[in-house]
């Protein structure tokens, strides 16, 4: 182990009361904020914390409205995790705060050490199992008695003050991190693109889509829209197209990045335009490709999100003028993608 995890929460819990105001009074109610990076995501969640601290106490000090807030923030900070934690009152002042680190391997014991600091800095006397200091007068002051019922409220007190450092609290996060991972997950997105090849000059358009994961395997879906682009022809007039489309696309992906599949199926609305007798067709549209996703954290759940296409249009089309090709379809086309991406859990 890297350091001692009982050490370091009473450290903790020591600064939480020197900051010039005491906490507050066993049995307070509490609000907990639990926020973790990308990469802390295999720490144990929120549940499991507070688990951890419930039983300590012996009750859940836990509520979503509440005069004092804990804030506890998990980041990654090269080969160590890094966990703030803050105590504030009912105004959002914070009267306490802490950071404790760990080996990124560590991370259930980072856990374990901020279990034990909050349920001190709560109310430090279930914390430290002060509620069964009165064994000791029992056997001196009754000493012919029998020794049974003495040792069970001792090894209880064992129990208490030295807190797991491989029991089942440190277990059960480390069964719930895997959990955590393979839960659905559902995300939004929207996006601006530029497209080159799907109309006669570049153009550009906009698309919406919402996708799922679970564990590295995503499945999105999306609707786009490309705008009217059009070029001059050598012989006059111009020569338009515009496109609607839906997008699967199946990826394999981390957080930040992702590679997939593309299947689009639409409709391509060619038109000739400052000619005589103007015309304007609509052709099925299908095509096939792949996508490179690069998506950075912003804030919270919000990612930027960069794409990259590259496309096989299966259903070719060709633009004529006076009985001579125009414009055709080309063999590959490409677009680049920047918007924003949104996980909802």
């Amino acid at each position: 182990m890297s350091r001692n995890p009982n050490l370091i929460a009473a450290t903790l819990a020591a600064c939480f009361f020197a900051t010039g105001r005491v906490g507050a009074a066993p049995g307070d109610a509490t609000r907990l904020e639990y926020a973790r990076s990308a990469r802390a995501a295999v720490c144990p969640d929120r549940n499991a914390l507070q688990t951890q601290v419930s039983k300590r106490l012996g009750y859940d000090p836990f509520f979503h409205a509440a005069r004092q807030t804990i804030s506890v923030e998990i980041v990654d900070v090269e080969d160590e995790f890094r966990a703030q934690m803050r105590l504030m009152d009912e105004n959002g002042i914070i009267v306490g705060s802490r950071e404790l680190r760990e080996k990124a391997e560590h991370c259930d014991e980072l856990v374990a050490s901020l279990a034990l600091a909050i349920s001190i800095a709560l109310d430090p006397s279930a914390a430290l199992g002060e509620e069964v200091t009165p064994v000791a007068p029992k056997a001196e002051s009754v000493p012919t008695e029998t020794v049974e019922p003495p040792p069970e409220p001792e090894r209880e007190s064992a129990a208490q003050e030295h807190p797991p450092k491989k029991g089942r609290p440190s277990d059960e996060p480390s069964r719930a991190s895997p959990a955590d991972r393979n839960r659905l997950k559902l995300a939004a997105r929207a996006a601006f693109f530029a497209d080159l090849g799907n109309a006669p000059a570049l153009a550009f358009g906009f698309r919406v889509g919402t996708d799922l994961q679970r564990d590295s395997f995503r499945l999105g879906a999306e609707f786009s829209k490309q705008f009217p682009s059009s070029k001059e022809l050598g012989a006059g007039g111009r020569a338009s197209a515009s496109l609607l489309a839906g997008t699967l696309s199946p990826c394999l992906a981390t957080d930040t990045l992702a590679g997939c599949g593309l299947l689009s199926f639409g409709s391509l609305r060619t038109r000739g335009e400052s000619i005589d007798f103007p015309a304007s067709q609509s052709a099925f549209y299908a095509s096939v490709g792949a996508r490179f996703e690069y998506t950075p954290l912003l804030l919270g759940k919000l990612r930027l999100l960069t794409t990259f296409d590259a496309m096989k249009p299966l259903t070719p089309v060709a633009l004529h003028l006076a009985g001579a090709e125009v414009w055709r379809t080309p063999f590959l086309t490409f677009q680049a993608g920047i918007g924003l991406r949104f996980r909802f859990r």
